[in-house]
């Protein structure tokens, strides 16, 4: 099915699903890799229960969910994750922000890109203040991630959310707008530090 293209990154496209999409999605949600470090998915989702869960939550009039699909290479077309801002205050300039991507496409530098891009729109169009991002300290992936973003280390919840049978701390993260680099300075440092 062909989507309409959002933003257009270097090598992604990030367009908004569409209900063919859920799928792929429910798919995602459910991976065990994928859902071990993220709260809201540590249910099974149908695909009723998320048409009626996620569905209307990501997808709604305060987010901005956004699938990413490669344009060349192994995976292009195909979506191979999500980047969002969910939910966005417009009054308080305020966003947070959510990332998955399919275990198939992980390591190739996808969630960088993505989230630069999505950050930029967020940051420039939206006329975000303020970004947060919410992560499970064992998930060093997505620690790293916020690091490489230009996020600041907030605070930590001690022992907040329970996964793989232990409680963890929960790590919170924060990047205001005037703190954010731009989506070419964060690839050109990334390029350079690989």
């Amino acid at each position: 099915m062909s989507r309409p293209t959002f933003i257009q990154c270097d090598r992604l496209e990030l367009k908004p699903p569409e209900d063919d999409d859920i799928e792929f999605l429910r798919e995602g949600v459910n991976h065990p890799k994928v859902r071990q470090y993220i709260s809201l998915f540590s249910t099974p989702y149908t695909e009723e229960r998320y048409r009626d869960e996620l569905w209307p939550r990501e997808h709604g009039g305060d987010s901005v969910s956004l699938l990413v699909i490669p344009n060349d290479g192994d995976f292009s077309g195909e979506p191979i994750g999500s980047v969002q801002l969910a939910p966005v205050i417009h009054t308080d300039g305020y966003a947070n922000f959510g990332v998955w991507f399919h275990p198939k496409a992980w390591g190739e530098g996808y969630a960088l890109e993505a989230s630069a891009h999505l950050f930029e729109y967020g940051f420039q169009d939206l006329r975000l203040h303020r970004i947060s991002a919410t992560v499970m300290a064992p998930n060093e992936d997505s620690t790293s991630l916020c690091e490489r973003l230009g996020f600041v280390h907030e605070g930590t919840a001690r022992q907040a959310q329970f996964v793989n049978g232990e409680y963890v701390d929960v790590e919170r993260y924060g990047l205001l707008a005037d703190e954010w680099e731009g989506t070419s300075e964060v690839l050109n440092l990334e390029e350079v530090t690989q």
